[in-house]
């Protein structure tokens, strides 16, 4: 059964991720009052980060994909996300590697503009654009750095192997990041330099 209005359960746990950014944002700021609130600031994240996958699995398994649900998602990750690396920058979690967060973080978030524009345009000239699977894989591996480094925020050994779990995986977010976007926008140069436009446009004479 496929409720396009209705609020199913994945909606619901999205709408759950949602709340729990400006919870994520509280327990970061909090955190001066109390050392160990990084334990719940990552814990928060990692949790937000594990019902993206919750929702996705129970949507396609029991058919419960809405139309607030195709809405809500992609808001709450890239929200989620977005937030995620701005605690990175702001908490500098890798003093030994300076600007490296923030030059990593401008190029995540800006692929996420670009593929938000593409998206806009395919959707303007009714085109459907295939799920990417490196895109799966950038978001998956943004979410897991975010999270090493969210519990590297403390002295101590398995604090610095998380910090280097943490910036190991952000160069590979990074990496994919950046060969996702150039993939995606290789994959519909069609459509985004209007040669189906143009075709259209030929054939009616008119343009909508």
């Amino acid at each position: 059964m496929s409720g396009k209005s209705a609020l199913t359960l994945p909606t619901k746990i999205t709408i759950i991720r949602l709340v729990m950014i400006p919870l994520l944002i509280a327990s970061y700021c909090l955190q001066p009052l109390w050392e160990y609130l990084f334990i719940v600031t990552a814990v928060l994240f990692v949790v937000a980060s594990m019902t993206d996958y919750v929702d996705g699995h129970i949507a396609r398994k029991y058919n419960l994909v809405s139309d607030l649900g195709k809405l809500l998602d992609p808001i709450a990750d890239k929200v989620l996300v977005a937030t995620g690396l701005f605690i990175l920058i702001d908490g500098n979690y890798l003093p030994e590697l300076p600007y490296f967060e923030l030059i990593c973080s401008v190029i995540i978030i800006a692929r996420e503009f670009m593929i938000g524009v593409i998206r806009q345009v395919a959707a303007l000239k009714k085109v459907v654009l295939a799920a990417d699977k490196l895109g799966k894989i950038k978001t998956a591996s943004t979410m897991f750095s975010i999270g090493f480094l969210l519990c590297s925020a403390h002295a101590g050994k398995v604090c610095e192997v998380f910090k280097y779990l943490g910036a190991a995986l952000l160069v590979v977010a990074t990496v994919v990041t950046v060969i996702s976007g150039a993939n995606y926008i290789v994959k519909n140069k069609d459509m985004l330099f209007g040669k189906k436009q143009t075709d259209e446009s030929e054939s009616s004479g008119d343009k909508e």
